[in-house]
């Protein structure tokens, strides 16, 4: 059985698109179950799944698919006690990177 790595996402964008797109994104999520979504038009707050990591790939396909990267901010905790992994994660628009 693979560890399961626990990711809470916030993501921040005046612009309505962005989010619709997150939120699409994390309603057709089944890498590793579903996803719990709460938020409103210009802020999310999301909790998924992951196998052992931040599930980068996939990651980086949603940021891929945000048409205004000038307007959003996306942050992402991931942890699994099991292994002890632990990072923390910014999209600002450039791209995914570990702070």
């Amino acid at each position: 059985m693979a560890n399961v790595c626990e990711n809470n996402l916030y993501v921040y964008s005046e612009n309505k698109k962005n989010i619709e797109i997150v939120k699409k994104f994390f309603e057709d999520w089944s890498y590793d179950g579903s996803a719990d979504i709460e938020g409103d038009s210009e802020s999310l707050q999301i909790y998924f799944s992951s196998k052992w990591t931040f599930p980068r790939l996939e990651m980086e396909k949603l940021h891929e698919l945000i048409p205004d990267k000038d307007d959003i901010y996306m942050r992402c905790l991931s942890y699994e006690f099991g292994e002890l992994y632990h990072d923390l994660l910014v999209d600002d628009g450039n791209g995914w990177e570990s702070v």
